[in-house]
């Protein structure tokens, strides 16, 4: 019975963790937030490098008491990982008010290193986000929070955008996603500003999903007297939450299968918001099935 008790006690301090193949570890530590990650470095010689060859990088600015140690810490990873990145996925996030020099080194890494998914929240201040960025070719989904876009720019392999809190400062008046993502498949304005522009657009022949939503937002939306254009042949899918009616003066979605719309109606330009709220539902004629808000019906 002894000999049967060691045996047994033997066997559980056998390192199976270590004696899978990298491929799987390297799985493993995809799932872990960067900081805890690089730690695994530690464990063995074996598992010096491993954690540089993850598929998602996600470095996270919480997982540190102080922001200038997370500054130091994410200057080393880039660093380390400037030549030799397999990440797939880039994730950054970051409270507080981000300086220009480690917004740069995020972003050119998110730019030279084929970068699919990305997933940004650059921190309270809402920083500007170069051309350089929103250019990247290899994007195919793009996830930004607290981002101010100040120049125009375009996309050519992008199939996702999920924007939330965001703030456009474009020096025009429309705002046209047809130009800047032609093989968009997803598109989510989440409490994203367009309050400067006149005119939004979005459009696109692979667009099968669009969510338009800031009336939780504190800031932001679409301003009273904008006029919305929305032409997609494919599009499936439609979600519009807004704290107002806005002009949809142009709706072109043969394909639609679900909408769910919630805004509300503002005593002062009742009238007003009902001919556009009409005008709204008349462009949704084929729509299979629809979710209503009671504030809409009513």
């Amino acid at each position: 019975m002894r000999k049967r008790s060691l045996k047994v006690s033997s066997s559980q301090h056998v390192d199976r963790l270590s004696n899978l193949p990298n491929h799987i570890i390297q799985h493993i530590l995809s799932f872990l937030d960067a900081k805890y990650a690089v730690q695994t470095s530690v464990l063995a010689k074996g598992w010096r490098n491993l954690w540089t060859s993850v598929h998602v990088l996600h470095l996270n600015s919480n997982s540190f008491r102080r922001l200038g140690r997370f500054k130091k810490f994410v200057v080393a990873v880039l660093n380390k990982l400037n030549h030799n990145s397999t990440a797939g996925t880039f994730i950054f996030s970051y409270r507080g008010r981000i300086d220009d020099y480690l917004k740069k080194r995020v972003i050119y890494f998110a730019t030279v290193h084929g970068i699919d998914h990305l997933v940004l929240d650059m921190g309270c201040k809402r920083p500007p986000v170069s051309q350089e960025l929103l250019s990247c070719q290899t994007l195919k989904t793009i996830k930004l929070k607290n981002a101010t876009f100040t120049t125009s720019f375009g996309f050519s392999k992008l199939t996702t955008l999920h924007l939330k809190h965001c703030l456009f400062s474009l020096v025009s008046n429309c705002f046209d996603f047809s130009d800047c993502l032609p093989n968009l498949s997803s598109l989510s304005l989440l409490g994203c500003d367009f309050t400067r522009f006149e005119v939004l657009k979005i459009s696109g022949p692979q667009l099968l999903n669009v969510t338009i939503r800031s009336m939780w937002y504190s800031y932001g939306g679409l301003s009273k007297g904008c006029k919305v254009e929305i032409s997609a042949p494919k599009l499936t899918f439609f979600s519009y939450r807004e704290s107002h009616v806005v002009d949809f003066s142009v709706i072109n979605l043969p394909s639609l299968q679900h909408a769910d719309v919630d805004v509300f109606l503002s005593y002062e330009e009742e009238n007003k918001d009902i001919q556009c709220l009409l005008k709204f539902f008349q462009g949704l004629y084929n729509v299979q099935s629809a979710t209503l808000s009671y504030s809409t019906i009513q």
